[in-house]
């Protein structure tokens, strides 16, 4: 894959590199960011700090007064979060993501596809019904890396007959080819991103050969001496939230679990796991640990089986299934654990 352009201010090998998805003939590879605190443990001042960078690029060309941001879930939920709450500096913007999990079928405003996926149905709920839309006069979908846009394109298809509005897209990595490119020029919809790949869709369709290390099992329940904390349901992005409200919940929880838990935590390195969609919020309170002189890194289960590997350059050392805490029965998996004093499990 050949970059082109880079605005991340982070060398491509700092920031990105391929790895092999697990039995999944449609996409072999899968690029794995190591600054997005998702399949790779990450200091989350450097995640938010790559996050703005895309923030900054995505307001020079908003001027509507009423914008929404929809991420992606599951990897690009706090992407999405962070590019809602540095626009409600500009406008008033709503935040909403997608999910995977199930809601009364009568909140569900839309469905669609992501085909390359290894779980192809995605949703979008709110218990507001179609009044989330009223006013909204752009809307921005978030994303960590395009290969091709179709998986927008759908959702377009699938939002255009109840918004009328304006659509564009931002994503860290852009690995569209200039056909997709055209397309999406040809249909109004605006493109941002920081790094541009010359084409990774026959990249990540091959994907890339890998000696495999052993999978174990990882109860995140069990850890000794491990936190756990849950997120506020009526805070729920899933549902649709202010941007800024988001934010400033996120961090208000922050300060009130790093109080809670100040006179139990005995040494200073901190892992701080998020679960599946639920990203931000463990972004946010590792953000403020860090801050109080902790070192932390952030990371979160996924839904992604992706072959592990100690095979220098490969991004990915170890994997463990876990338990999903939303669904019995599911498995779900992390990645490149390391030795810490504590973990904080944050889920919502």
């Amino acid at each position: 894959m050949i970059i082109t352009e880079n605005y991340s201010g982070v060398a491509p090998e700092r920031l990105f590199a391929l790895a092999a998805r697990e039995n999944n003939t449609k996409r072999g590879g899968l690029i794995v960011n190591y600054m997005q605190a998702k399949h790779v443990p990450a200091r989350p001042s450097d995640t938010l700090s790559l996050f703005d960078r895309l923030a900054d690029r995505v307001m020079q060309g908003v001027s509507e007064k009423k914008v929404m941001v929809i991420g992606f879930a599951e990897t690009a939920t706090a992407i999405g979060a962070e590019l809602a709450a540095r626009l409600s500096d500009k406008c008033e913007c709503t935040y909403i993501h997608t999910t995977r999990e199930k809601y009364p079928e009568e909140m569900r405003l839309a469905l669609f596809s992501e085909e390359h996926s290894h779980a192809t149905e995605q949703c979008l709920y709110s218990d507001r019904g179609l009044d989330i839309f009223k006013g909204i006069e752009r809307i921005i979908f978030a994303e960590d890396e395009l290969t091709t846009g179709k998986t927008i394109l759908n959702f377009i298809d699938a939002l255009k007959n109840i918004v009328n509005c304006r659509f564009s897209a931002a994503s860290i990595i852009n690995g569209m080819s200039g056909e997709n490119l055209l397309k999406y020029r040809s249909m109004g919809v605006g493109l941002d991103y920081l790094v541009k790949l010359d084409n990774s869709a026959e990249a990540l369709k091959e994907g890339i050969s890998v000696a495999l290390e052993e999978k174990g099992d990882f109860d995140i329940f069990s850890v000794p001496g491990g936190l756990f904390l849950k997120t506020d349901k009526n805070k729920d992005p899933r549902m649709g939230i202010g941007g800024r409200e988001y934010e400033k919940y996120c961090e208000e929880m922050a300060r009130a679990a790093f109080e809670e838990m100040k006179p139990i935590l005995t040494g200073k390195t901190i892992d701080v796991i998020g679960t599946e969609e639920c990203m931000y919020p463990a972004i946010k309170l590792g953000e403020y640990f860090e801050k109080q002189g902790y070192d932390v890194r952030c990371h979160a289960t996924t839904r992604s089986p992706i072959l592990p590997s100690k095979q220098e350059g490969y991004p990915l050392f170890s994997a463990y299934r876990v338990k999903s805490v939303y669904e019995e029965g599911r498995s779900t998996f992390i990645y490149n654990l390391y030795d810490c004093d504590h973990r904080i499990i944050v889920s919502g």
